[in-house]
């Protein structure tokens, strides 16, 4: 191949590379300020609070629904740890120290 034809490959590569960037911002965009995607997104009930690795198998998570915390163990051998844990209790127990 001359290098003529291994620029316009080039060329033709870059080209089709920045349309594929052009249109994933474009799609991110709208996603964002979509007002009928965020109708479902505004009343998030549950919430990651903290993931801490224990080993290579297991996972501790802290799970946040509405006013209530779940511990649980995520593994081979799945468990809820703590459940019923109140978060405005925890909230308290921190600013009193």
């Amino acid at each position: 191949m001359e290098w003529i034809q291994v620029l316009h490959a080039l060329m033709a590569l870059i080209l089709v590379l920045g349309l594929l960037f052009i249109t994933l911002c474009g799609i991110k965009y709208i996603e964002q300020k979509s007002s009928f995607l965020n109708k479902f997104n505004k009343k998030s009930r549950l919430n990651i609070i903290e993931i801490k690795r224990i080993d290579a198998k297991n996972i501790l998570v802290l799970i946040q629904r509405d006013n209530t915390e779940h511990l649980i163990l995520v593994g081979p051998n799945s468990q809820v740890i703590e459940k019923n844990i109140s978060a405005t209790n925890i909230v308290k127990g921190l600013n009193n120290d």
